[in-house]
């Protein structure tokens, strides 16, 4: 049977195995060195290996103790959401046009409203001079019967003389005619005139009547006048209305340019080329700025320990061996429970702890000019440096 230190090659059985081994050129005591130099370097590899997983555990276990740790963690950036009809990722610089919608309705809408502002004003400056050559017409006639209407009043007081002076005829002549001093023809002639006079009075009062009448409808003829002087104020709110309707058309002219609001890059496409949106609807998202941040998710437990100002930490697997330094800028108000699950890096149905996170918004002192949003990060808090 062979000994146990030809199958295990620790050499516990050396020491007694040893003294019976025979070499045939005699050398058997210049080989027992050689298996203790062995043991030796075996129990010093151990004890080296024991001695570094120690120091391990004692550098993560004190690294745990001085910092908060989180491996949910995450480059941040602006992200906005604006038009375009092409896909790709694509950098583009503030002011320059992304996108361009299909305007064919509204630029008909655009002649339209064109033309119905010509036609309003047009109509209005027509109307403005025919209001003015009525005033005319009508001022001139106005004076007409008012003059007609004087010399009705002055025939009037003429007939009243002659009336007048017809009736003390008249009276004469009868008493004339009672002591037979004048024929009864001479008095029947006086009878006469005074009856003719009578009749020219009624006919003159008819007249200046008549003349009155004139003077009121010129003078209404003229107050018809303001009324189509408020049609014109009529016209013109339409025209304003019209000008309005043409600026907002003109304005959603302008809005199917759109155009980046500022230097960034392109991310997504939410509607294809073609496709029909409505008011509101994003359609592309894109990054605006440079600004960088880590947004970090701690444990509920943690949260006594970080503080606005405590010293962090920051690694990132697309940056082996570099760290970064950074300070906690911002402590969330709310836990995951109260977020949006979009805005949670990791779902409490998929973490193994299920209790509540809080982010933290860690900002780097010399951030890298290689962070692309959305790239994972290891954050260390420091739980006492500020």
């Amino acid at each position: 049977m062979k000994p146990i230190s030809e199958y295990a090659d620790w050499g516990f059985s050396d020491d007694e195995a040893e003294p019976t081994r025979s070499s045939p050129s005699g050398s058997g005591p210049s080989e027992r060195p050689a298996g203790v130099s062995r043991r030796l370097i075996r129990w010093l590899v151990v004890s080296v290996t024991l001695i570094m997983l120690v120091i391990a555990l004692w550098v993560f276990s004190t690294h745990r103790a001085q910092n908060v740790i989180s491996r949910n963690a995450f480059v941040k950036t602006e992200l906005t959401n604006v038009g375009a009809r092409f896909d790709g990722r694509t950098r583009v610089n503030a002011g320059q046009i992304i996108a361009r919608l299909d305007d064919g309705h509204l630029r008909a809408q655009e002649v339209e409203a064109t033309a119905n502002i010509a036609s309003l004003e047009r109509t209005r400056v027509q109307e403005t001079a025919a209001i003015e050559q009525e005033r005319r017409t009508l001022t001139v006639a106005s004076q007409e019967t008012k003059a007609r209407a004087e010399a009705a009043r002055s025939e009037v007081q003429a007939a009243k003389i002659r009336v007048a002076e017809t009736q003390e005829y008249w009276r004469i002549r009868q008493e004339l005619s009672k002591s037979g001093m004048i024929s009864a023809e001479a008095l029947r002639e006086a009878n006469l005139k005074r009856q003719l006079a009578q009749e020219q009075l009624a006919a003159a009062q008819s007249n200046a009547s008549a003349a009155d009448a004139a003077v009121r409808n010129a003078e209404l003829n003229i107050s018809g006048i303001a009324i189509r002087q408020q049609r014109l104020g009529i016209l013109s709110s339409e025209i304003n209305a019209a000008k309005g309707k043409l600026a907002r058309v003109q304005a959603d002219l302008a809005s199917t340019i759109i155009k980046a609001p500022t230097d960034g890059m392109i991310v997504r496409w939410l509607v294809n080329s073609g496709g029909s949106i409505r008011v509101g609807t994003p359609i592309v998202n894109m990054v605006i700025g440079s600004d960088r941040w880590v947004e970090a998710w701690i444990d509920e437990d943690e949260l006594e320990h970080v503080h606005i100002g405590s010293v962090a930490m920051v690694s990132f697997p697309s940056l082996p061996g570099k760290q970064f330094e950074g300070v906690i800028e911002r402590v969330g108000v709310t836990t995951d429970l109260e977020e949006p699950v979009v805005a949670v890096p990791e779902p409490r149905t998929s973490r193994i702890r299920s209790a509540p996170i809080i982010a933290v918004i860690v900002r780097l002192s010399n951030p890298p000019s290689t962070l692309l949003p959305g790239i994972s990060a290891i954050v260390d808090i420091n739980r006492n440096r500020l």
